[in-house]
């Protein structure tokens, strides 16, 4: 059964792979309309579909080959490779949907990021603007009296200090737009979400082996390389080789790493839980659902229950065995008198 879940994650492997592939092919064969690039995911204006489509995405072959030869590695290390009892990890659905989570997750992370960017903006405008207001200057005094004591004076500073902000910070407000407009293409997000789980496998997960020294050099300079590049504040907004500098979406990357980290620290949680308690569903094991190997949900109650019946339908035989027992001595007495 090991054997069997082993050769189903790598089958699954396989099959993302070559999803990949052919949709590499078919866009650049203009196969298919729905794979033209814009209906890829951004910020301004994507959704689910739009996310899955680009986790499949790829600009060219070199990159596709990259992602792939990237994705097999960590995919066979985190899924292929665990020894038997480590079933979840073996499973084809944890297989695919953690690519769609690491996938999806990283442009869930790019989305709170965009919002984080606008906050940081309207702080900045709310600060601009305090520290520009008139009150208890003669000017402002004399045109709130002229408008019969109405605050007009701090609307009219307002709207000079979100001018004077706007053209100040001009750079930082194009390079917002297209921070949240720029179309996201490939699987480097869930590549990376890959490589965050096999980073967390290695320090916490007994059904995997540690990292060596070279493969934590490379994961660590490699993430801290695109956290560097990425735009995780409003400065780094102003530099616009951020954003056009390698046409590589480092946020996405920082952001993907972060979800396979958070997934994979739950699958590791999710197997120290007790397997008596009500939380943790049986149907991790079970033959039809991810476990490849075990019971369906709902059968530990079905064995308490078979447990019960089998109980009472003892105390009956006993029940029957003594009442039996007493005929037979009394029909003895009788035959002796």
């Amino acid at each position: 059964m090991s054997r069997h879940s082993s050769e189903r994650a790598r089958k699954a492997l396989h099959i993302l792979i070559i999803i990949n592939v052919l949709v590499c092919y078919a866009r650049r064969e203009n196969l298919l309309p729905f794979l033209d690039p814009r209906r890829t995911y951004r910020i301004i204006d994507g959704d689910l579909r739009s996310m899955l489509l680009s986790i499949f995405y790829h600009s060219d072959p070199s990159h596709l080959l990259v992602n792939m030869l990237a994705l097999h590695r960590y995919g066979t290390e985190l899924f292929v490779h665990p020894p038997p009892s480590g079933r979840i990890w073996r499973s084809a659905f944890v297989v695919a949907i953690s690519y769609a989570l690491c996938g999806v997750g990283a442009f869930g992370g790019l989305e709170l990021l965009s919002l984080h960017h606008e906050r940081r903006w309207r702080r900045k405008l709310t600060d601009s603007r305090r520290a520009s207001r008139c009150g208890g200057h003669w000017l402002c005094d004399s045109i709130n009296a002229a408008f019969g004591g109405r605050d007009v004076a701090s609307y009219l500073t307002d709207a000079l200090s979100d001018l004077a902000t706007s053209i100040r910070y001009a750079d930082v407000r194009v390079n917002m737009r297209r921070f949240r407009t720029v179309y996201r293409i490939g699987a480097s997000g869930a590549v990376y979400g890959w490589m965050g789980m096999r980073l967390v496998t290695s320090w916490f997960s007994r059904h995997h082996s540690r990292l060596n020294a070279l493969d934590y050099f490379f994961v660590i300079a490699t993430l801290a390389h695109d956290l560097r590049e990425s735009t995780l504040s409003l400065e780094d907004l102003r530099n616009v080789s951020s954003l056009e500098g390698d046409g590589t979406d480092h946020a996405a990357h920082v952001m993907g790493a972060v979800s396979g980290m958070i997934w994979a620290s739950s699958l590791i949680l999710w197997e120290k839980l007790p397997s008596s308690t009500s939380v943790r569903w049986r149907w991790w094991g079970s033959s039809g659902g991810i476990g490849g190997g075990g019971r369906r949900l709902g059968s530990r109650c079905d064995d308490e229950r078979l447990i019960q019946e089998q109980q009472q339908q003892r105390r009956q035989n006993s029940r029957l065995l003594n009442s039996e027992r007493g005929n037979q001595r009394q029909r003895r007495e009788r035959t002796s008198l």
